[in-house]
């Protein structure tokens, strides 16, 4: 009786030991199968976020500078997020279009560009900001160096002046193509104006200053034709720069473009 009794005794331990070594077991299954669904929410945001970046600087993207760093921390965070996802063919396609994207040639340089909305610009402008946020991230971070940052974000700011500018390169583009000459020297005058105020050292800047030098040149030429041909050369050229003087004056006060607050690199 005292046999049955210890051995009844024995099993029921036996029991127990096992139903808390399983319960502890699911406990620690189920805390895992929760902190790879945390991690893979996180690196799923974290690639999404990435890939807006890149999507939403795509239209303006005349350089991979910027481009190619998203490009990097997108594709890391693909292949780390393939450890993560219980459908692995879907983040390999993702990774598969993404280095196809990547080899894509950046946009061309249009000197001659369609009019931007006050909504595009808006939306555009805060594309800007967000890139430059995530730049700022990753320096902190290590991520790139401290060089590479500057550079990076003097591309943005060049992509910001490049929307300021739109509505005035529009206006006179088009009244040069109509033969409004007059307009045409004031706005170019101004373009000009404010891209040697504007201290953004970027090629895209130079080839729209050669741009507007060489369309000022093609302007005045008649004008200086006529100058030198003038009874009075000096009193010509006098009422010639008189003239842009106050066209200039007058098309500064209406057409100065809304200047972004910049923060310069940490």
């Amino acid at each position: 009786m005292a046999t049955l009794q210890i051995l009844t005794i024995v099993i029921l331990f036996i029991i127990v030991l096992i139903s808390v070594v399983v319960g502890s077991r699911a406990h620690q299954k189920e805390h895992e199968i929760k902190e790879r669904r945390l991690k893979y929410l996180q690196l799923q945001n974290r690639a999404d976020r990435m890939e807006q970046h890149i999507v939403g600087l795509k239209p303006l993207n005349t350089d991979t500078i910027v481009s190619d760093v998203f490009y990097d921390f997108y594709l890391e965070n693909l292949r780390e997020l393939l450890q993560y996802s219980d459908d692995p063919e879907k983040i390999e396609e993702r990774i598969a279009k993404a280095e196809q994207e990547r080899e894509d040639e950046p946009q061309q340089l249009n000197l001659e560009p369609d009019e931007m909305s006050f909504h595009e610009k808006t939306k555009y402008r805060e594309r800007l900001t967000k890139a430059a946020k995530m730049l700022l991230y990753m320096r902190r971070k290590g991520r790139i160096s401290n060089t590479h940052y500057k550079l990076c974000y003097t591309y943005l700011r060049w992509l910001n002046l490049w929307i300021q500018l739109n509505r005035q390169i529009i206006q006179a583009n088009k009244n040069f193509h109509t033969g409004d000459m007059r307009v045409a020297q004031t706005l170019y005058s101004v373009i000009h104006s404010h891209l040697k105020s504007n201290n953004v050292d970027r090629p895209e800047k130079k080839e729209l200053e050669k741009f507007v030098d060489q369309r000022m040149q093609e302007i005045m030429a008649p004008q200086i034709m006529a100058i030198q041909e003038a009874d009075d050369p000096e009193e010509a050229l006098a009422g010639l720069v008189h003239a842009m003087e106050d066209d200039a004056s007058q098309a500064l006060d209406g057409a100065t473009p809304t200047n972004a607050n910049e923060k310069g690199p940490q």
